[in-house]
């Protein structure tokens, strides 16, 4: 499946309050908007790629419980646990073939959904959001797909500036996922993806052992929830927990909003 991964989702009360952190370290985050029909709203970080951390906040809880949007749906479920990363999105240029690809494999798609927001400057930004129907509870949920009304050439030269930070060209290199069932979980991404089993390495780190594939050029690391050495809250089970971040000044773990900021050089 030919996608590029966009973007990362961070579920918190406040994304006004995620944002300001990112800046005391030296980030150029900034205000996104309001998504009025969801009944909720953003702030965003760039990074180079058009990669970006999307940290939402609902502003009308009444609004976004009847919303027919999955990642809203997703957003309210996870608010009820508390804080912390909700789904991962994947670029793409062709919805209607990477339908026609989920379909391939043996899923159902859902979507796409039209997605739009106005920016400070007043421009309206749209989207297209494509899901996929989940029937396994104990597995790392799937992603969504993504496809914006502009060209990507044409975004990137726009959000240039976006992506320029204080402390240097920082890069979002690895999700960490923490899974309940890690075999089927591996299963049901490589399925997905193509991922030939080979292309599947295992390592670990500080948070533990994890198994580790490339999708749309970025790493996607499971970590098996009863494997992990590190203190992971076990509300953030079958979702991403761990955002890596390279060219950073120097290694560290950050913690904001109930999700692992893992800085290195």
């Amino acid at each position: 499946m030919n996608v590029t991964f966009d973007h990362i989702v961070h579920y918190t009360e406040k994304p006004e309050e995620a944002k300001t952190a990112f800046q005391l370290i030296g980030f150029h985050a900034i205000n996104g908007g309001n998504h009025p029909s969801w009944g909720t709203y953003n702030c965003l970080n760039y990074f180079t790629g058009l990669r970006y951390i999307e940290w939402i906040g609902i502003a009308d809880f009444d609004k976004a419980k009847t919303s027919d949007n999955v990642l809203i749906q997703q957003i309210i479920t996870d608010s009820h646990k508390g804080e912390g990363f909700s789904q991962l999105a994947f670029r793409t240029d062709d919805i209607d073939a990477t339908i026609s690809r989920i379909q391939t494999k043996g899923l159902k798609p859902i979507g796409p959904f039209s997605g739009s927001r106005k920016r400070e400057d007043g421009k309206t930004i749209s989207w297209s959001m494509l899901f996929i129907h989940d029937e396994q509870d104990d597995t790392c949920r799937y992603p969504f797909f993504i496809q914006w009304g502009e060209p990507e050439e044409a975004r990137a030269n726009e959000m240039t500036p976006l992506m320029q930070h204080s402390i240097g060209t920082p890069s979002l290199s690895h999700i960490g996922m923490n899974a309940s069932d890690l075999d089927k979980s591996l299963q049901k991404y490589c399925h997905l993806f193509d991922i030939p089993r080979q292309a599947v390495t295992e390592s670990s780190d500080e948070f533990g052992a994890y198994s580790e594939f490339p999708i749309g050029n970025i790493a996607i690391r499971l970590y098996e929830e009863k494997s992990l050495t590190a203190a992971v809250n076990s509300a953030l089970i079958n979702r991403p927990f761990l955002c890596g971040i390279t060219g950073m000044p120097e290694n560290k773990i950050v913690h904001i909003k109930n999700a692992v900021y893992h800085f290195s050089t």
